[in-house]
């Protein structure tokens, strides 16, 4: 799968400046809070960078309205070239919430460097 964006968003200050109380992957994370201690704990298992790709936020004026802030469902991990373990069970064990068991981050490295994570 080809990554259609390697631009947007550094995540943790997207995430700070978002008023949203919910603005990334609320079925998920609930809280744009606790969407923020992931992206910590991406950030703290070695990634290079966390981005939220640009055409995954939904800014209209009308989400804005809503919840007070822009919102998107999905994240990109920008690999180290060193070890890469951590960062392969975190998307494991969010691959496995979502139902897709079988999938590995070792298998789903796009690029040779970026992970993608979509929550439905």
């Amino acid at each position: 799968m080809p990554l259609t964006s390697d631009s947007g968003p550094e995540a943790r200050e997207w995430l700070k400046k978002n008023k949203s109380d919910s603005g990334l992957a609320g079925n998920r994370f609930g809280s744009t809070q606790e969407a923020l201690a992931f992206v910590e704990e991406v950030y703290a298992a070695g990634a290079v960078r966390v981005f939220v790709p640009d055409d995954a936020i939904r800014d209209h004026e009308a989400e804005i309205g809503e919840h007070g802030g822009p919102y998107a469902d999905s994240l990109v991990i920008e690999l180290p070239t060193g070890d890469r373990k951590k960062i392969f069970e975190i998307f494991e064990r969010e691959a496995e919430a979502e139902g897709y068991e079988d999938m590995t981050g070792s298998d789903s490295v796009i690029e040779g460097k970026y992970l993608y994570l979509w929550w439905d």
